[in-house]
């Protein structure tokens, strides 16, 4: 699968991008602005995640490379629920792609590729209260806000919540 969204691709994981995952996957500034990323990973962790995620029936996991094809993060659909419908959407860009206003256009592609191939009825993400840039982002990409979970993940020595944001298929074919 090779999908282009803006001056990027976004394809599937290969071993060849372990080293690129494993510096932003472990960065600091990265890691702590986003759910689920609270531990460090080694290489080996990050080559074994890369397999698993080829063979991953309920996730569709891309990474995003440069015009160089070289890995500056990755982005997926995950927990995919075919007879529900739904799945979760996330997005995580190393600091080379940081603020370059390119991750509208992934999730664009995301969205199209979730609500036209897919079919999904649903999508939703999560993100902590801490990360306003992410807020806002999700908000300008017609994610409407459906709630939040109160101190739900803790980071750097204190309990965040995380926002719930969600769209609907027919919200997608209305923009």
């Amino acid at each position: 699968m090779f999908i282009t969204a803006e001056d990027l691709c976004l394809r599937r994981p290969e071993p060849k991008d372990v080293e690129e995952l494993y510096r932003y996957r472990n960065d600091p500034r990265i890691v702590t602005a986003l759910c689920g990323f609270s531990k460090g990973y080694s290489r080996a962790d990050l080559l074994e995640w890369v397999e698993r995620q080829r063979k991953n029936p309920t996730d569709i996991v891309w990474v995003i490379a440069d015009a160089e094809d070289r890995c500056v993060g990755h982005c997926g659909l995950y927990n995919i629920d075919h007879a529900v419908g739904s799945a979760e959407v996330a997005i995580c860009i190393g600091t080379a792609c940081f603020r370059k206003g390119q991750s509208r256009g992934i999730m664009t592609a995301l969205k199209k590729y979730g609500f036209g191939y897919l079919n999904l009825r649903k999508i939703r993400g999560e993100v902590l209260g801490t990360n306003k840039l992410a807020i806002n982002f999700n908000k300008k990409c017609g994610m409407i806000e459906e709630g939040i979970l109160r101190e739900e993940e803790y980071r750097d020595g204190q309990y965040v919540d995380v926002h719930i944001f969600g769209m609907l298929k027919r919200d997608w074919q209305a923009e």
